[in-house]
């Protein structure tokens, strides 16, 4: 079994691609592939295809296939989380400062003066036959954190056909993973601590599927002269006021991950651990005081002893 490895920047993220008995050339390919993702995806990029579909207020726009894709699971993981995951919030985030790419000041989001702030996901309109999206007046999206995942997922898919014997893609901590594993129980995956980013918080395997983390530590900035971070709550409008630092989410996809993991920061401490059960979820979390929430079958790993498969 050769195991290999590749790190770089995209998406304005850390990301790392492993592959078993991958072909030559694969993982630069896979690189390539994020790239060319966040060129169609990225709210930053004004010739990108979510950046086109916000500025034509009403008007039908072409889009790639991978597009199409995209705005399909957005609408997907809005539904799966009643809403708690909602990709329309984007105006709110510009007006309270994260207007531009923190890697690249450079790349800032434009948007129409008529855009509200958060709704109307339901509306936009997905035409496969002619590639084009339609979003009304009004509305812009952001994929946030789940275009992380999709794209981690779609590259995993591309990784497989391609000949390689498994692989697991991470971008920025959203994660997929699919075949052969270079442990027998699995994927080793790594939580850092949302307060000690160098120090692990607990370290588990998974077979396939994805793994996420939302967190209020990450993305944060300064505006009006306080701090603001980019978790918002579709249901206020708002910043969220959670009391919870991150969520880690386990679950079949890497998108689905990511949606749920930002539904289940929105919750709260008290509603988690049901909100996890109820959608049949592995995860755990940190609270804003430093206290350690998990579902059962990791909280015996929480120290780091023993990696489990959930």
């Amino acid at each position: 079994m050769a195991v290999t490895e590749h790190r770089f920047r995209v998406m304005a993220s850390d990301a790392h691609v492993i592959a078993v008995d991958a072909p030559a050339g694969a993982l630069t390919e896979a690189q390539r592939m994020l790239e060319r993702i966040e060129h169609r995806w990225s709210r930053f990029l004004s010739d990108s295809d979510i950046s086109r579909i916000n500025l034509a207020e009403g008007r039908p726009v072409a889009v790639d296939p991978l597009t199409l894709t995209l705005i399909a699971t957005m609408a997907e993981a809005w539904s799966a989380t009643q809403g708690r995951y909602d990709p329309t919030v984007l105006p709110l985030l510009v007006a309270d400062g994260y207007r531009c790419s923190i890697d690249q000041p450079s790349r800032v989001t434009i948007l129409p003066a008529t855009t509200r702030h958060v709704g109307g996901l339901a509306a936009v309109a997905i035409d496969a036959e002619r590639r084009t999206v339609t979003a009304p007046t009004g509305v812009a999206l952001d994929p946030g954190g789940i275009g992380k995942g999709l794209a981690a997922e779609l590259v995993v898919a591309r990784l497989l056909a391609v000949g390689a014997g498994g692989a697991l893609v991470d971008v920025g901590g959203d994660l997929a993973c699919a075949g052969t594993a270079p442990l027998p129980r699995g994927w080793p995956v790594t939580v850092d601590n949302p307060d000690d980013p160098g120090a692990d918080l607990i370290t588990f395997t998974v077979r396939a599927g994805g793994v996420a983390t939302s967190s209020t530590r990450s993305r944060r900035w300064v505006h009006d002269g306080a701090v603001r971070h980019h978790v918002v709550d579709p249901a206020s409008g708002a910043m969220s006021d959670t009391d919870l630092a991150a969520v880690t989410v386990i679950a079949r996809s890497g998108w689905l991950a990511e949606a749920h993991a930002t539904a289940a920061i929105l919750v709260g401490r008290v509603q988690l651990l049901g909100y996890l059960e109820v959608h049949d979820l592995s995860g755990l979390a940190v609270t804003t005081t430093g206290v350690l929430l998990a579902t059962p079958d990791l909280s015996e790993t929480s120290s780091g002893r023993t990696p489990v498969s959930p």
